[in-house]
């Protein structure tokens, strides 16, 4: 709710540059500071009808009414050119208080509603309809990059909080909206074009990290999209705002000790909470009886996802996830795998390997054919991802892992101390734009060692809710500040790929704030 308050104190303040245009226009330029009234008087001043003034009270969708409001403002003043409707779109806040104020050459035209269509110049059908492409693309982008965002979640990693199959709108203003890094890219594509025609953007120009001033800061316990920090050598051709987009949850944030201890995790030596839909990866001994997907189905397990173990043997004899892995895998084929899903169940009748909330573990616990449900065991992590790496140094694993200490902007470590060598140099490597290279047990910086390091940036720890299933920091190390993307808000859409037609879809999700379906 709040950040429905926050979209729409920003659709407000921007209203305010208008101030001098509403004065041109014969209208009291005192309106710009009273909410609907300035938007009333807009109408007045373009010509539209009062009654569409009420959009400007709803949050985000104000944004894409507004657009068409701001060329309509610049017609009204006599700029009808389109790159001066870009300055107005893209530089409002500065170009508007330039006519109001400054330019003494533009004055007020009428509302461009209302002047008689036959004093207009007629376009042609072609130019018609290449204003209206244009404008529809640059309207979607603008507001893709600095207001609102579709998002699909691709993985398991936050189950049961967060499925697989949601659709997800994030906010960009609510930690603030970064500016382009890579501005020259294809309309509403990441960072590939569709049918596998290459990639979607050029690094011909690439820009610095710049973010506008957002409305909250991350805290601990948020949902975070952000841009996959491994891309930073998984594919370190990517651009950072190009590299894959990931949902976690932040558990820890810059400057915050972090350790787990038995699946217990501290921050600051306090013990965070455990979420209602949290997953724990446990071993369910049975009395022979076999389960069926059914019974698992009713209490509220996914077969499809929760059952890390079970993997289908494709016909050419390639072996995939039930679902898809961090990196997107396939999705395999219902059919096939329910069967090889029913095989799993029959082999393992006695003893099998489950991933569960606590409400789950309860339920099961209550089923005739259930001797006992113990937690399973985890191994030190696997992986040449860089904190797997560091984890294995440790001996690490997922239950138990740390501490260490999460960088802050500012913070500067000394690197004679081995620890700090190990736990953050490759961190300063792929991240800090230093240049840095580690060279023997020795950091690099412009071709000198270095005994001590000053963080230029601020740092999180991401994990899923889903903790023995989840590819996150504890395997791929801290999110830098510029890697952050947006707050999602709630799931448009859920459904999965398991189920035939409506009964894909998860009703019961819908509309439902990510807040809610995380706390």
């Amino acid at each position: 709710m709040l950040s429905l308050v926050y979209a729409y104190l920003l659709f407000y303040f921007l209203h305010i540059p208008c101030a001098g245009l509403y004065k041109k226009a014969g209208k009291n330029p005192w309106h710009v500071f009273i909410p609907l009234v300035q938007d009333f008087t807009l109408m007045d001043i373009i010509g539209r009808p009062r009654k569409i003034a009420y959009w400007g009270l709803v949050p985000y969708l104000n944004f894409l009414f507004g657009l068409t409001w701001t060329t309509d403002i610049c017609n009204s003043f006599g700029k009808r050119a389109f790159w001066q409707h870009l300055l107005g779109i893209f530089l409002g806040y500065l170009y508007f208080p330039y006519l109001g104020f400054i330019d003494k050459n533009t004055v007020y035209e009428g509302p461009v509603h209302s002047i008689n269509k036959n004093n207009k110049t007629k376009r042609s059908f072609a130019r018609e309809w290449a204003d209206a492409i244009v404008f529809a693309v640059v309207a979607a982008t603008i507001i893709r990059t600095f207001v609102i965002e579709a998002y699909k979640i691709p993985t398991t990693s936050m189950e049961g909080s967060l499925l697989a199959g949601d659709f997800l709108f994030v906010s960009k203003l609510n930690f603030g909206a970064r500016t382009p890094m890579t501005p020259v890219a294809f309309p509403f594509a990441h960072h590939t074009m569709p049918f596998g025609l290459g990639k979607a953007y050029s690094k011909i120009i690439q820009l610095g990290y710049y973010r506008l001033p957002g409305f909250e800061k991350i805290e601990n316990g948020d949902v975070v999209v952000f841009n996959y920090p491994g891309d930073a050598y998984q594919n370190a051709e990517r651009p950072i705002d190009k590299r894959e987009n990931y949902v976690k949850r932040c558990v820890g944030i810059p400057g915050d000790k972090l350790e787990v201890k038995n699946k217990q995790l501290y921050i600051n030596n306090v013990a965070q909470p455990h979420y209602k839909n949290m997953q724990f990866e446990y071993i369910v001994k049975t009395n022979g009886t076999p389960f069926t997907a059914d019974i698992f189905k009713k209490l509220g397990i996914n077969w499809y996802n929760d059952f890390p173990e079970v993997i289908y043997t494709a016909p050419n004899g390639a072996q995939q996830m039930s679902y898809s892995d961090e990196m997107g895998s396939p999705v395999a084929p219902p059919a096939e795998l329910l069967q090889q899903f029913h095989q799993y169940l029959a082999d393992y009748k006695d003893s099998i390997a489950i991933l569960l909330t606590n409400d789950q573990v309860e339920a099961l616990k209550k089923l005739p054919n259930v001797k006992a449900i113990d937690p399973a065991p985890t191994s030190i992590l696997q992986g040449s991802w860089t904190y797997s790496l560091v984890a294995q140094y440790y001996k690490w694993n997922l239950d138990n892992y740390g501490p260490l200490v999460i960088p802050k902007k500012g913070w500067t470590i000394d690197l004679t101390n081995k620890d700090n060598l190990y736990r953050y140099a490759q961190t300063i490597v792929l991240y800090e734009k230093t240049g840095a290279e580690i060279v023997e047990d020795k950091l690099i910086i412009k071709g000198q060692p270095v005994s001590s390091y000053t963080f230029k940036q601020n740092y999180y720890w991401m994990m899923g809710d889903n903790r023995h299933n989840s590819l996150d920091s504890r395997y791929w190390g801290f999110v830098p500040e510029d890697h952050v993307v947006g707050k999602p808000l709630f799931v448009w859409l859920s459904m999965d790929s398991f189920n035939p037609g409506l009964e894909a879809i998860h009703w019961n999700r819908m509309f439902k704030s990510v807040k809610t379906l995380c706390k």
